[in-house]
């Protein structure tokens, strides 16, 4: 990749208290919610590098300041952007250009800053000393600096000339300016071509010739006389017009002017015949296409382009292949979008994620995630259409697979936990491997909260295998020596439905927790069967007809209810389920477990008497088997809307036990 953005360092500038992006990629998608600052972030770039911006536009107002600064602009606020700049080990035009910016090479690093202070402004005292000025200071107290390297007398002027920004901004009306000579990218290319001298003067020639001929019809000629006799009447003799009608000028040199493209060979469908999307499509095109001719020349060093919302009017299947190719190919390329269709096809190592919190937007980016490029190839694979909302999350759970997509929403529902009012997740994993689903959400990727909710499979398997929900979780832990420790406990524990197995596995699971990794005891449709039976057997009654599989299902609700449950009872109450579909069974039991009264039901399990003890983390704990499922969405839900799961359905809440807080949390 060629010179690009590497890090970018706003302070105090719109949405922006103190923003850091270490690891800027050189192809960026930014998304995040609205308002959070994604055109502002575009805008802080632009009054460093933009040459096409006016100096007026980079003297500042008192809005243009982050509203929770404590001075504000009367009290001497003061702005800074700074944008590094990588990518030219290898170009000695950059290096040259660039050398009065550069403040590293290894590699090869240009600064550039943009400063927002107060000019120095001194006054006398009454007894004749100098001092600074106390009156409160207004925008014309202030002026800008934009500078190369660590010195403010470093001139960027050139810089700017030679390693241009171009934005193309939101809802851009590209048809108007395809059309507008002096504003089409179409201009650029059509003025560089060689043309022959003596072919244009044929060509004028040629016109001026169509043109008689179209006047010589005796329609056309009382047209162009009437026209002259009202423009005549209307401007008198002083301001007197020939009003002529003609095709193009008839003088070679402006000839060009009136080429048009068209977008058939036979010259009939214009860009005015064509859809808003497909206009900016090729607008993009000529633009790109004038880039690489001007590089090619030699024009400047290098180009960044940046596109606001470049979905806007575009099917999705054009945003898919239009951005998967845009982001893998061509000049350093930053987008802001919401589609989670351009999102899809953005490489994995391109996301920038803007997030709003009390003091100021805050970013992350997942340029430097530590994941293999096989495991960045199947994240790419994982966030398709239907996954790619993850991005755009507060908060995600991360789950094995179908069964819980369904049931989870469900069971926040019926807590009163709306997880798409507050941006919280629901994402299937399609399988046991959360690592790199953890890395990219963890601190070094977007570092978005999150837990993780698996099956315990605590039972041996056939090949006597147990505790895999244990084991897996502990593999998740940052550090390896807490893991290894982890395991020797686990292979410690008492063998499965003995006396003393609850007791000594409870805490292993409780230390997972504080990872953010929730663990089931066996799977999750027997997990649910001692507080949702009789929404279990309801499911499968209305999808099944079969009364062997339904008594099947009756005796294994019974059975996990029971204190030493039968492995082959269980077994057999699974492969019924499976047999219908474990995706199919849970859409319909979530539809049941949604009306349920949760609290009620809570409270009648952990046998609550009072019913104004808060339904806090200590009595979720006491609902058995489906306690993992709620501990995890209580903490969700003190990540998503800073409360607990059940705040918003009872008077009092009084939950004292701590919540995940490392990786997994924040």
């Amino acid at each position: 990749m060629g010179l690009h953005i590497s890090r970018i360092e706003i302070r105090n500038f719109r949405n922006f208290r103190h923003l850091v992006i270490d690891n800027f990629p050189a192809h960026a998608v930014i998304v995040g919610e609205n308002g959070v600052g994604k055109s502002n972030l575009l805008e802080a770039i632009r009054l460093v590098l933009d040459p096409s911006l006016p100096d007026a536009r980079r003297l500042l107002r008192e809005e243009d300041i982050w509203a929770g600064d404590p001075a504000g602009l009367s009290g001497g606020a003061e702005v800074t952007i700074v944008v590094d700049l990588q990518g030219y080990d290898s170009d000695d035009d950059a290096k040259s250009i660039l050398s009065t910016a550069t403040v590293d090479v290894a590699p090869y690093t240009a600064r550039l800053t943009y400063r927002f202070a107060r000019r120095t402004e001194i006054e006398l005292s009454a007894d004749a000393t100098v001092q600074a000025t106390e009156r409160p200071l207004t925008a014309q107290d202030y002026d800008f600096v934009v500078f190369a390297g660590t010195s403010e007398t470093n001139d960027v002027r050139r810089i700017r000339r030679e390693v241009a920004l171009r934005v193309l901004p939101a809802l851009r009306d590209a048809e108007a300016d395809l059309h507008n000579w002096r504003r089409s990218p179409l201009r650029d290319l059509l003025e560089r071509l060689p043309l022959d001298p003596a072919n244009l003067q044929a060509t004028a020639t040629a016109i001026a010739a169509a043109v008689d001929q179209l006047t010589k019809d005796a329609n056309v000629a009382k047209l162009e006389e009437h026209l002259n006799n009202r423009l005549g009447a209307m401007l008198g003799p002083r301001l007197a017009v020939e009003p002529t009608l003609g095709f193009a000028s008839s003088q070679p040199d402006e000839l060009i002017r009136a080429v048009r493209l068209f977008l058939d060979t036979a010259r009939r469908t214009s860009i005015s015949d064509t859809s808003l999307g497909s206009a900016n499509v090729i607008y993009l095109g000529l633009l790109l296409e004038a880039l690489s001719q001007q590089r090619l020349d030699e024009q400047f060093v290098a180009t960044l382009i940046a596109v606001e919302e470049p979905e806007a009017h575009l099917h999705v299947s054009l945003q898919r292949h239009l951005f998967g190719y845009l982001l893998r190919s061509g000049p350093a390329l930053i987008l802001t979008t919401h589609s989670p269709h351009v999102a899809a096809v953005a490489p994995i190592r391109s996301f920038i994620v803007l997030r709003a919190t009390e003091t100021g937007t805050v970013g992350a980016s997942t340029a430097a995630l530590p994941v293999t490029s096989d495991e960045a190839a199947d994240l790419e694979r994982y966030i398709d259409i239907s996954r790619a909302e993850v991005l755009f999350a507060s908060a995600v759970i991360l789950v094995e697979g179908l069964a819980e997509l369904y049931v989870l929403p469900a069971l926040a529902a019926a807590a009163g936990l709306d997880l798409d009012a507050y941006g919280a997740v629901v994402a299937s994993v399609h399988g046991t491997d959360f690592k790199p689903y953890r890395t990219l959400l963890g601190p070094q990727g977007l570092n978005t909260p999150h837990v993780i909710i698996t099956d315990g499979d605590a039972a041996p398997d056939q090949r006597g295998r147990r505790e895999a929900g244990l084991k897996r979780g502990a593999n998740l832990h940052p550090d390896p020596k807490h893991t290894e420790a982890f395991l020797k406990q686990v292979e410690l524990l008492p063998d499965h439905g003995t006396a003393p197995y609850d007791a000594s596995r409870s805490p292993l699971a409780v230390t997972l927790e504080s990872n953010g990794v929730y663990v089931g005891s066996q799977t999750l449709e027997t997990d649910l069967c001692a507080l949702f039976g009789e929404e279990i057997l309801q499911a499968f009654e209305e999808l099944s007809s079969n009364t062997n599989a339904i008594d099947e299902v009756r005796s294994g609700v019974t059975n996990e209810q029971s204190p030493a449950p039968d492995p082959d009872v269980r077994t057999d109450m699974l492969k019924r389920i499976s047999d219908l579909g474990k995706g199919r069974f849970a859409q319909r039991l979530a539809a049941h477990i949604s009306k349920v009264d949760l609290p009620a039901r809570i409270r009648t399990a952990a046998q609550i008497t009072d019913p104004e003890a808060p339904l806090d983390a200590k009595a979720l704990r006491r609902l058995g088997s489906a306690s993992y499922l709620f501990l995890a969405l209580d903490d969700i839900s003190h990540k998503a809307r800073g409360i607990a799961l059940l705040a918003a359905r009872q008077t009092t809440t009084d939950d004292s036990e701590p919540r995940g807080t490392d990786a997994a949390g924040q």
